[in-house]
Parts: C-alpha cells; structure tokens; sequence
C-alpha cells in the first residue's frame, strides 16, 4: 500500500513538473516570437523609454498640454497626430531630435517633446519608428478596396486582438503558440489557406478545416480569447475588402524610413 502511494505522489509531480515545463516552452516561444518584428520590439521601447505616460497606452491617449495647438499632447492613433507628421521620416525625427528638419515644436506646449538622440540605439530608434508608423496607420494602401478592409478591421474590433495593422502579437493563454497570430506573421499562412478560410474563420470563429482536425480543435476550444463567429453581422462585400486588407498587410512590411 505504502509503496502504491509512493509511486502515485511521484507519477504527481513529474505530471506537474511536465505541465510546468508545457507553460514554460509555450511562454518562450511567445516571447520568441513577439521579440522577432520591429512592432512587437518598437512597443517594448516606448515603454521602456517612457512614450505612454503623454502619449497614453498604446499611444492612443495623449495627456492634456495647456497652450499646444491641439490643446493636448498627440496621440498616435488618429487625433492630431498628422497635423505634425508629412512624411514617415518626420515620425523618427520627432522621436530622435524632438523635431522635423525644418519644423519647430510648438512654441505654446507646456510638455515639449524630448529629443533621444544619444539615448537609444540606432536599432531602437529604427523599431520604434516602425511602431509608430504603424499604430497609427501612418498613410494609405494604394488599393481602394483595401483601404475599405482596413475600415472594415477597425469597425469590427479585428486590430483589438490582431494587434495594429494586424501585425501585433497578443497573449493568449491555452492557445497552441500562446499568441493571437499577426496577418504578417509565418502562422497566419498554416491557419488561413486561401480567401474562402479567412472568410470561414470570420463567419464561423475557425476554417473547417482545423475544426475537423481533433488536435487543433482542443486548442480552438481551450484558448482564453477565442475567435468570435461574426455570421451575417459582416455582409459579403465588407469580407472581400477585408482580405485585401490582410493581403495588403502581409505583402507590404513595415519599416524604418531611410536617413533623408
């Protein structure tokens, strides 16, 4: 009996220590994998460098600032943000020496922008640009339609969970990789095949082909933020400019504006 009972108090702890080590590989690869594009890199700066306590979290709330122009300071995503920005490179030098060539700060701002020259490395400055740029969906696809998708992504809550533009990597516990895949992303290509699986996976919260497969099925119906089945809310023409959006997305990177 007292061995019987020892070997289950074992046969515990290596499940447990296995489970543990699950969590850990899942949690590495994650960060792997948000540390591998310019977004996921170029947000961990701006925290680290101190953008959100004006900008607001994600950029996306800029704090009051008594006597500017906009009354308050930028934020990135829509508002005044391109009263200030012409061109991509005027967004690294904003960043880099607190202005544009040619273009002063607002004489009136109480809160002046800082200039990081000195204070952050070329590779950071490249990556923090790059986020910008794309949380605030700095210029317009060429394409019409996919500008509709993008309008389309944005009505339907589709950047909350993808990230800006799609490209972001979000957490999401009990999901296969432990993330939300980005449209630009290598897993986007293994989980959406073709037009007619995108339009599976918004309509019905995942392609059939995967709901079929029993493995990628217990991830589906494990994953804490799961895929919503949008049905008929999302009428047909608004699914085929949003995946132009996605095509656009994934055929048109961001980068880092070259030195003018």
């Amino acid at each position: 009996m007292r061995r019987s009972m020892v070997l289950w108090v074992l046969a515990a702890v290596a499940l447990a220590e296995a489970a543990a080590l699950a969590v850990t590989a899942v949690r590495e690869r994650w960060q792997a994998a948000a540390e591998a594009g310019p977004v996921q890199r170029g947000e961990r700066v701006a925290q680290r460098m101190g953008c959100f306590g004006c900008h607001g979290p994600g950029g996306a709330g800029g704090i009051p600032d008594p006597g500017s122009r906009a009354g308050d300071v930028p934020t990135w995503v829509g508002g005044s943000w391109m009263m200030y920005n012409h061109a991509p490179g005027d967004v690294r030098d904003w960043i880099r020496d607190g202005h544009p060539a040619g273009q002063r700060p607002d004489a009136g701002a109480l809160i002046k922008m800082p200039a990081f020259r000195g204070r952050m490395s070329a590779a950071e400055l490249a990556d923090l640009t790059v986020y910008v740029l794309t949380v605030s969906q700095f210029g317009d696809p060429a394409d019409a339609k996919a500008v509709a998708g993008r309008d389309v992504a944005l009505r339907f809550g589709c950047l909350g969970c993808h990230g800006p533009e799609g490209r972001g990597l979000i957490s999401d516990p009990g999901s296969l990789k432990g993330y939300i895949p980005a449209w630009d992303g290598a897993d986007y290509a293994d989980l959406v095949h073709d037009d007619a699986e995108l339009r599976q996976w918004v309509q019905k919260g995942a392609a059939d082909r995967l709901r079929a497969n029993p493995a990628a099925r217990h991830f589906l119906d494990t994953e804490a933020i799961q895929m919503p089945a949008f049905g008929d809310r999302i009428k047909p023409e608004e699914l085929d400019a949003l995946a132009s959006y996605v095509r656009w997305v994934r055929q048109h990177p961001r980068t880092a504006p070259p030195e003018g």
